[in-house]
């Protein structure tokens, strides 16, 4: 009777310890099975953040918003005098004063802008090493604008050329086109256009931790740019 109890008692403690070893056994499993999910989760994480900046560095159409948005606004004024006196005091010329005179001073303000034209164009965007390569277009004048409202104008008119507004449309367009011409070609403001698209791109990029360079076409020279994106 005593072996049966002693048996009992031994089956109940080998019972117990079955238990608990599979107890120990199952906890181990699930704490290396929940260590596997956060590994898995954390490079999947990682895995689809990554792929989130790569889609951000390569965003094509906003960084051609961007590269619109960043123009460069400049104000001042154009100026021109027109006039057929010599002033040389010859008296065919005081004649024509009196008669025949058609003088023109013009001053109005302008308002001009700078930037890119992607109208036709598109950005090239290459991204390598952390690296993001962009080439842009080259920057050029976009608008130009005379303000007619703010003219400063003097004019002097010979006896026979009273009420005659032609010669003062012509000065006028006149100076619209020498103005735009020489804006057009102003390498100080074309220089600082390029300086703020530039700036304004970097600092885009900057919480990605990507280095950007950035090019104008008339800059490129050994790189090799990819085709145009479609």
């Amino acid at each position: 009777m005593q072996n049966n109890n002693d048996n009992t008692e031994q089956n109940s403690s080998g019972a117990v310890y079955n238990i608990k070893q599979r107890n120990g056994c199952l906890m181990f499993v699930v704490l290396i099975f929940g260590i596997a999910l956060a590994v898995m989760a954390y490079f999947l994480g990682k895995k689809n953040g990554t792929k989130t900046i790569d889609s951000v560095a390569m965003n094509n159409v906003l960084i051609q918003q961007i590269a619109e948005l960043s123009s460069l606004e400049v104000q001042g004024t154009a100026s021109i005098k027109s006039t057929n006196i010599a002033n040389d005091g010859s008296m065919t010329d005081e004649l024509r004063k009196l008669f025949l005179e058609r003088t023109v001073n013009l001053t109005i303000p302008y308002v001009a802008k700078y930037g890119v034209d992607l109208e036709k164009q598109t950005v090239s965007i290459e991204e390598k090493n952390k690296q993001v390569y962009i080439v842009l277009p080259n920057p050029k004048l976009l608008s130009y604008e005379l303000r007619m409202d703010k003219a400063d104008a003097m004019t002097r008119q010979g006896l026979f050329e009273s009420g005659n507004h032609e010669n003062y449309k012509r000065v006028e367009k006149k100076l619209y086109t020498q103005s735009r011409s020489q804006l057009e070609q102003n390498p100080a403001y074309l220089r600082q256009t390029k300086d703020k698209i530039k700036k304004i791109i970097e600092t885009y990029y900057a919480p990605m931790d990507l280095k950007v360079d950035i090019a104008f076409s008339d800059e490129i020279k050994s790189k090799v740019i990819s085709p145009p994106l479609q």
